[in-house]
């Protein structure tokens, strides 16, 4: 059902890789997916995936608070200096480095913009060759109905192993992946989720929910129909609460475990087209 539409989803899709090597030495690496907009390389993500970007300034500050305050108080050589010294730990959760591969090595992720509560994220890829993209993205119409029910799929990298190593001398990392693969998953259109906003604000906050839950990889994707338009850009997989426990026995203990149903939860296009006809941003709408 969903054969030719993937064929043109995934010739604007592209694999996002987020390092980060942390205070206390742990180097971590997770997935995203990014969807490309146009010829001049913009692409739209999910926020919290680069949330790096901005802790890793405000990181590097506290850090560096925390050795001016050092030198204040160890210039002082007083008791009360002293006990302020043992105070001044740093953070083993601080990033003291990190980088973020967009697919495409070479490439830089600039001119970001975000809609924080609508974990949207506007970015463009420079330098960026259009002839590595072989098709655009079609939006949804936000203005035409939705139907319940609609059938929906969403294609996004899963991955599977996904391991990196950081060289201090060089200051990089070297990523080492493997079945870096698309993965598709269906589901139904069930219901739009819209938060109460500010009166004064311009851009709603707006989901849609899908009765299937995404893949460790897949936020940033497109969800989309039959025809390969999109109709919204996932964001996080939602679990509800089904007021019901199953029973099981681990050694001699009986434990209920409540149950939930897991469902994805996808920017909606109003979201989308309204926050790229504000920054200008060229699209196709369909």
């Amino acid at each position: 059902m969903f054969s030719e539409a993937i064929k043109k989803i995934e010739g604007f899709i592209k694999p996002t890789i987020i390092c980060k090597r942390m205070e206390n030495g742990e180097i971590t690496a997770e997935g995203a997916t990014i969807i490309i907009i146009n010829k001049e390389g913009w692409f739209l993500g999910a926020t919290h995936k680069f949330e790096v970007i901005p802790l890793l300034k405000k990181h590097r500050q506290e850090k560096e608070t925390m050795a001016n305050n050092r030198k204040n108080f160890e210039s002082m050589n007083t008791p009360t200096a002293k006990k302020e010294l043992e105070k001044l730990v740093p953070d083993p959760n601080w990033i003291t480095a990190s980088s973020i591969w967009p697919g495409t090595d070479g490439q830089k992720i600039v001119d970001l913009d975000v809609i924080p509560e609508a974990d949207l994220l506007l970015g463009r890829l420079d330098p960026f060759d259009p002839s590595t993209v072989t098709n655009y993205p079609v939006f949804k119409d936000p203005s035409k109905d939705l139907p319940s029910g609609t059938q929906l799929c969403k294609v996004g990298f899963s991955y599977t192993e996904l391991t990196t190593k950081y060289d201090e001398k060089k200051n990089n990392f070297s990523l080492d992946f493997k079945n870096l693969v698309t993965s598709p998953l269906d589901g139904i259109y069930t219901r739009d989720i819209v938060f109460r906003t500010k009166e004064d604000r311009k851009i709603p906050i707006k989901f849609i929910e899908t009765s299937t839950p995404a893949l460790r990889g897949q936020n940033g994707c497109p969800v989309f129909d039959a025809e390969g338009r999109i109709w919204g850009m996932h964001s996080k997989t939602h679990h509800l609460p089904l007021d019901t426990n199953a029973s099981t026995t681990i050694g001699k203990e009986t434990m209920q475990i409540p149950q939930f149903l897991s469902v994805s939860w996808a920017v909606h296009t109003e979201v989308i087209t309204a926050f790229l006809k504000e920054r200008k941003v060229d699209f196709e709408m369909g």
